[in-house]
C-alpha cells in the first residue's frame, strides 16, 4: 500500500510563497501608481479651471480696447459725462431705522439708545 500523499506538496507551497511575494511586492508601487493618477487628474481639473479664468481676465482686459464700453464704464461707475450734458442725480430715499416707528414719540431725547433710556427715566 503507497503512503498517504500530503494534501499539500512542496511544489504547491513553493507556488504559494512565490505568489505571496509577488503580491506584497507590487502592492506599494500599484498603490502609489493610482494616488499618482488621482493627483493628476486633480491637477489637470485645477488647470482646466485656471485657464477658464485667464481666457475670461483675457476677455475682460481686451475690452479696454473698445473704446465704446470704456466710455460707457466711465459714465456708469464714475458719473462722467460729456461737455453739453447735463446729469441729475436723485438722491435715495432715507430707510427708516428697525423699531423707530413706535418708538419716537414727542420728547425722545435722542436717536442714540442712551437718550432713549434717559428720557423714559426722567419722565414721571
Amino acid at each position: 500500500m503507497p503512503p498517504p500523499r500530503a494534501a499539500l506538496t512542496t511544489r504547491a507551497t513553493l507556488l504559494a510563497v512565490v505568489i505571496c511575494v509577488l503580491v506584497l511586492t507590487l502592492a506599494y508601487p500599484l498603490r502609489l501608481y493610482l494616488k499618482q493618477q488621482s493627483k493628476l487628474s486633480e491637477l489637470a481639473r485645477t488647470n482646466a479651471q485656471t485657464q477658464a479664468r485667464v481666457d475670461e481676465l483675457r476677455a475682460t482686459v481686451g475690452r479696454y480696447d473698445d473704446q465704446a464700453w470704456v466710455s460707457d464704464e466711465a459714465r456708469r461707475r464714475l458719473h462722467y459725462i460729456r461737455p453739453g450734458e447735463r446729469a441729475y442725480l436723485m438722491p435715495a430715499a432715507p430707510t427708516p431705522a428697525p423699531g423707530d416707528e413706535g418708538e419716537r414719540g414727542g420728547s425722545s431725547g435722542g436717536s442714540a439708545w442712551y437718550g432713549r433710556l434717559w428720557s423714559e427715566i426722567a419722565t414721571p
